[in-house]
């Protein structure tokens, strides 16, 4: 179930970005997709300990928003980028951890996804109503 809402809401920023969106909102639905794919292909451990897999692509991902903010005219990129790097802190804090903690990483990670994803879906309505007036 969980799996679907994330899936839903990732496909549903996308599908936002892609069709009332800019270029710097396109870049990031992009940046999105590529990262989820990533993710998947990169988690080996189902989250029994720090994924270093993991980690490599959330920081690309922060690297490529971070880079998103600083050249774009938005503001919500900023936000986008604040978002990931709180979920860099819940790899940071799993590196910290001794003992059985794989549901609260995971939860953790998939928490910090959503406002993400919330940060484009909003910069994709701003940028729609803007280019609309």
């Amino acid at each position: 179930m969980f799996q679907f809402m994330g899936l839903a809401a990732l496909f549903g920023s996308v599908f936002m970005a892609w069709r009332w969106g800019g270029r710097d909102e396109k870049i990031a639905a992009l940046g999105f997709l590529l990262a989820t794919l990533a993710t998947s292909l990169a988690n080996q451990s189902q989250y029994a300990h720090t994924e270093t897999g993991v980690l490599v692509v959330d920081l690309a991902l922060l690297a490529g928003l971070l880079t998103l903010a600083l050249r774009s005219d938005r503001f919500w990129p900023m936000w986008a980028a604040a978002f990931q790097l709180v979920g860099i802190t819940v790899h940071v804090a799993s590196m910290t951890e001794q003992g059985d903690f794989a549901w609260a990483y995971a939860v953790g990670l998939i928490f910090w996804s959503y406002p993400v994803l919330l940060a484009l879906m909003a910069g994709t309505w701003l940028e729609a109503r803007y280019r609309s007036n």
